[in-house]
């Protein structure tokens, strides 16, 4: 099977960290970044407390990795100019997929 990778990764995990209210706080820090093949499962806008939002979900297929099979859906990716927050990971053969939903959120500087 060939997967056509077109996408580029940004894995990010959140840094480790408490305040003085035991409230995690920290930077995004970079794990690491792959290509990869998304395919969009689905577009929905959904209505919350009177405003409209846009959720979008993808899989992204990647080349079998320490760093891929190491993500959980504590970490985060940037790709497409969007941030996705992943939902699973899950591994067949020499591919992962990791499946991921964005509310639209461009990038943060």
């Amino acid at each position: 099977m060939t997967i056509r990778r077109n996408c580029r990764v940004t894995f990010e995990r959140h840094g480790e960290g408490r305040n003085a209210l035991n409230e995690k706080v920290g930077k995004w820090q970079r794990l690491g970044a792959a290509w990869g093949a998304r395919t969009d499962l689905s577009d929905t806008e959904r209505a919350a407390a009177g405003q409209i939002g846009a959720v979008r979900a993808a899989r992204f297929t990647l080349r079998r990795s320490d760093l891929v099979l190491g993500l959980t859906a504590a970490d985060r990716m940037k790709a497409g100019g969007h941030v996705w927050n992943i939902t699973g990971v899950a591994a067949r053969g020499r591919w992962v997929d990791v499946s991921a939903v964005s509310t639209g959120r461009k990038e943060e500087a």
